[in-house]
């Protein structure tokens, strides 16, 4: 509209940005869900076949690590296996719990290093937020993970000290043995693509929104300005309201001096007749 304002413009585009997302969101997630109903589907293939050989990758790929961060960032020589780690290739099922060998400030799991969907995801110290750094949440607990280096970042403590004991399970359904269908890969290309689209939609809606905070400020400013100015002149009325009134005072007293001789002749004029 043409009388719309800068700021309800922002606005209006916002809400626009904001359903695009969403609509961007709900089509990942729908294709994400193919591809783990797919991956099941090859599970149970393979569970009722068992003569037709699977191609597995090294087991070390599918192995969770925990990185530490002792005050010297995450490094390779950092990081903690679990020895009581368990997977089971039929349900995708991973258990593991790791010690820590000393005090850290920030802690990283990699659940493996392969492409990869996570579901059921279940932390043992409910004061620790596991946040998926490069994965694409999906409706429910799943996360999508389409890059080779799949990791959660924890949360919520500011020191974890040596010799804790931090113990995971999740469902992990590595995407590379559906690699070769076309399908698939088709189902991967697409959410690649909405990826890409929510990170850009994401970047215009942040400069969109620091625009409109920018704006609002400036709005602000301007309105205390405006304010000040009121009260200025408010004060500036008062003040005139004041001298006036003072000159009126001044002025009638000074008149009734000016007069008083005249007023005294007729006073006498008067009572000598």
């Amino acid at each position: 509209m043409m009388n719309e304002t800068p700021e309800a413009a922002l606005r209006s585009r916002i809400a626009d940005l904001e359903q695009q997302l969403k609509l961007a969101d709900e089509g990942t997630s729908r294709l994400a869900q193919r591809c783990l109903e797919l991956e099941k589907q090859l599970q149970t293939f393979y569970a009722a076949h068992p003569q037709k050989e699977r191609q597995t990758d090294s087991p070390a790929l599918v192995q969770p690590l925990l990185y530490y961060d002792a005050g010297f960032g995450f490094s390779q020589k950092d990081t903690v296996k679990a020895p009581d780690y368990e997977y089971d290739e039929l349900n995708g099922m991973v258990t593991a719990t790791f010690e820590l060998p000393e005090a850290a400030f920030n802690l990283r799991l990699d659940p493996g290093e392969l492409p990869c969907c996570i579901t059921d995801f279940v932390f043992s110290d409910d004061r620790i937020l596991c946040r998926p750094v490069n994965g694409v949440p999906l409706h429910g607990d799943g996360i999508l993970f389409l890059n080779n280096d799949p990791n959660f970042m924890l949360d919520g403590l500011n020191r974890f000290p040596a010799g804790m004991k931090l113990g995971v399970s999740y469902c992990y359904f590595p995407l590379e043995p559906l690699a070769d269908d076309p399908l698939f890969a088709a189902v991967l290309e697409g959410v690649q693509y909405f990826q890409k689209t929510r990170v850009c939609e994401q970047k215009h809606l942040d400069q969109l929104e620091k625009t409109t905070a920018d704006q609002k400020q400036t709005i602000e400013a301007l309105q205390k300005n405006l304010s000040e100015l009121h009260q200025a002149n408010a004060e500036l009325s008062a003040r005139s309201k004041a001298y006036e009134s003072s000159l009126e005072n001044i002025l009638s007293s000074s008149s009734w001096k000016l007069t008083l001789p005249l007023r005294r002749l007729l006073g006498l004029f008067h009572r000598s007749h």
